[in-house]
């Protein structure tokens, strides 16, 4: 398919999970129009289980990676596939942010009482970063992040209460970098005639 077809299936087609941020704030108005893209999810009976904790303090970042990254080097251990021993180098290292510096962690959060949750904040999250390419701002999905709710002390510092839970981590800034577009397997198709 050709990426000039349609804006919205270009947007797709081009969207990038970037780890690499310019040292530049994020406008409030900007953010506010990331986080409106993301209640135009669809939800399961219009529940709408999300809320969204937006972290823009350096320190707190940083204390939340700290907290992180022993977590997710010990859940790597002895794994020999390419992906986890570089990563695991990464969290070793004890210069390396699990956030890449980015100027805006936004954690979508969704309600335990609602077996639809992950689905639902999940749709929320693409809608964010898809929104955020269109604008010219990077994102990338921090998933090894949502191991911080095991600390209940972050938790309360993040203002994420018990029947709330972490579902989607997303970091967003204006790339300095652009990841180049990785190969794309073709799907396996079931066709039921």
């Amino acid at each position: 398919m050709k990426t000039n077809e349609n804006p919205v299936i270009k947007n797709i087609q081009m969207r990038r999970s970037v780890r690499d941020y310019i040292d530049t704030p994020l406008p409030e108005e900007t953010t506010r129009k990331i986080i409106d893209a993301g209640r135009y999810a669809p939800t399961g009976l219009n529940l709408q289980p999300w809320r969204f904790v937006v972290v823009q303090n350096k320190e707190m970042m940083k204390k939340l990676s700290n907290y992180a990254q022993p977590i997710l080097a010990k859940n790597l251990e002895g794994r020999n596939d390419a992906g986890a021993v570089n990563f695991l180098k990464r969290l070793q290292d004890k210069n390396f942010n699990l956030f890449y510096n980015a100027p805006v962690l936004i954690l979508v959060i969704g309600s335990k009482n609602n077996a639809l949750t992950d689905y639902d904040c999940s749709m929320c999250a693409e809608n964010m970063m898809l929104a955020a390419h269109s604008l010219g701002i990077g994102s990338c999905w921090i998933g090894g992040a949502a191991v911080i709710q095991q600390s209940e002390n972050l938790m309360a510092e993040l203002k994420i209460t018990m029947n709330y839970k972490i579902v989607s981590p997303l970091i967003f800034g204006y790339p300095k970098t652009m990841p180049p577009t990785p190969e794309k397997r073709e799907p396996i198709i079931f066709w039921i005639l």
